[in-house]
């Protein structure tokens, strides 16, 4: 594959790495801070993309909206590892549909997630039928992380909201006050050089259930969206999830 890379942080390096190692061409990198000799253009533009056959994007959420928006001029479909953004997906997701381009998103690429994922919903709608257990999320990152919750803790946060009937909102702020029976708390801490853990707990008077992930490196994440990138670069068209692809590719669901 002939890759651009959009964000030239610690996971912009991890990316073009593992890239180069597996036999691919990374003919571009694109960040507005000349980090090192590699970055070939500070910002995304139809000149800077140009040879690429699939975007790889590990960036921050500012400018998204122009960013796939340059990506769907170029016809360049486009893997979309940033996070901090869902909350203009819908918005996003209606101009790019008529695009005709081809997008894969998550708010977190490591295929053991995606497995976690659905450990977690096949765990919660067994924990509906008993009323005694409360749920919780935790997640722990270095200290360079730009958004919190993050990306993954937001969709554990979905799925336990669509199998648990009592639960109807998620907070993550402070609380400075009683949390309410219908919410659901994502805790989270940043500090020192941790890749990532999430962790859900059903906790109940008698006994508590945990279920964690924690990733041991950065690559993790990478893997999956050099994976992602090949999976679009075979000329699929439309807006997917990394469910998307991992049902595609295990034939469930």
């Amino acid at each position: 594959m002939r890759i651009a890379v959009v964000g030239y942080g610690r996971m912009g390096h991890v990316v073009t790495e593992m890239a180069l190692r597996g036999g691919d061409e990374v003919v571009a990198v694109i960040d507005p801070e000349k980090r090192d000799e590699r970055v070939t253009a500070t910002q995304v533009s139809l000149d800077a993309l140009k040879g690429a056959e699939v975007v790889i994007e590990f960036s921050v959420p500012e400018g998204i909206e122009q960013r796939i928006a340059m990506y769907c001029e170029a016809q360049i479909p486009c893997v979309i590892a940033t996070t901090g953004w869902y909350d203009r997906i819908e918005k996003i997701r209606k101009t790019f549909d008529q695009t005709g381009n081809g997008l894969i998103w998550s708010g977190n690429f490591a295929i053991g997630v995606h497995v976690f994922f659905q450990i977690i919903r096949s765990a919660t709608h067994l924990i509906n039928r008993f009323s005694d257990y409360d749920p919780v999320v935790q997640e722990l990152f270095h200290a360079g992380k730009a958004d919190s919750p993050s990306g993954t803790s937001l969709m554990l946060g979905k799925i336990l909201l669509e199998e648990l009937d009592a639960k109807s909102t998620l907070e993550s702020a402070r609380l400075d006050r009683r949390r309410s029976n219908d919410e659901i708390h994502l805790s989270s801490a940043r500090g020192g050089y941790h890749p990532g853990t999430h962790t859900v707990i059903f906790d109940s008077a008698v006994d508590s259930i945990e279920i964690t992930h924690r990733a041991r490196s950065r690559e993790g994440f990478a893997s999956g969206a050099l994976l992602a990138a090949r999976w679009m670069n075979s000329g699929r068209k439309g807006f997917f999830t990394l469910d998307d692809m991992i049902t595609q590719i295990t034939g469930q669901g």
